[in-house]
């Protein structure tokens, strides 16, 4: 079964295409099923577009009705940027709606948007080893709070190629730990291979590690336009079963099931 849980329409004002552009794709992909996914941004960062969390009742019910006549099944989720300051309003807005699964993302430290091209000068300030501390320390930080079900791309941090000169094994360990601990799947994002980076997130060893902690996995193409669905998810999957992975979640009502891969 192939799920596409990471999917973002023109309601995210960086992507484009709508919900049936997004479902005559994946048909034509045999995609299974596909979730949702908008940009939510509950902190004050500029020079980046998300679906304004005041909209989200309208997006919400434009969702639910599309459902209904939606060629195949489609589940409601919502990428939400974390910040540990704003713990507490990313849960009553999570409790406010009828979301199938929510997914946390790390896209900054401080006011740094690590993906950022216009940004990407940054690492060029900084000790790269201290870098991935400060990000994966955000990561563990996002897990522990047991607000989401999904971590989006778990090594973005990554996105530009950007990667220490020493051994930094221990972060990804340190990381899979509290992962396991916080009960959170990890997502196979095939983007990573239309980036900078040219490598999946997470990468083959950081997916070993979490296969090695019982860490379980969803995949998603973090599609920005219609033709971006399901795209590399042989790849991934390979990558997957590569792991020691033979079997993915789905997610209804913030319930998790397990599929086969």
């Amino acid at each position: 079964m192939i799920m596409d849980y990471h999917i973002h329409t023109r309601a995210s004002p960086d992507a484009g295409g709508n919900m049936k552009d997004y479902v005559k794709k994946a048909k034509e992909r045999d995609t299974d099923e596909m979730g949702f996914s908008e940009h939510v941004l509950l902190h004050p960062a500029s020079g980046y577009s998300y679906l304004s969390f005041q909209l989200m009742p309208t997006y919400v019910q434009t969702f639910l009705d599309f459902k209904e006549q939606s060629e195949l099944p489609i589940k409601l989720g919502a990428e939400v940027d974390f910040f540990p300051e704003d713990t507490e309003r990313i849960r009553e807005f999570v409790q406010k709606h009828p979301f199938d699964y929510v997914t946390g993302a790390v896209h900054f430290i401080g006011n740094w948007g690590v993906d950022s091209r216009s940004q990407m000068n940054e690492y060029l300030k900084k000790d790269i080893m201290q870098i991935y501390e400060e990000y994966f320390s955000l990561i563990k930080k996002l897990c522990e709070c047991r607000l989401f079900d999904v971590l989006a791309h778990p090594d973005l941090i990554k996105v530009f190629g950007f990667k220490p000169n020493g051994d930094f094994s221990h972060i990804l360990i340190e990381t899979a730990e509290t992962m396991a601990e916080s009960d959170i799947c990890a997502e196979i994002n095939t983007a990573g291979l239309r980036r900078p980076c040219s490598e999946m997130y997470p990468s083959e060893q950081f997916l070993k590690i979490l296969h090695s902690y019982d860490v379980p996995i969803v995949f998603g193409s973090d599609a920005h336009q219609p033709n971006d669905v399901g795209m590399n998810f042989k790849e991934a999957i390979s990558l997957a079963k590569k792991a020691g992975y033979a079997h993915a979640c789905a997610f209804d009502h913030r319930e998790r099931l397990s599929v086969k891969v």
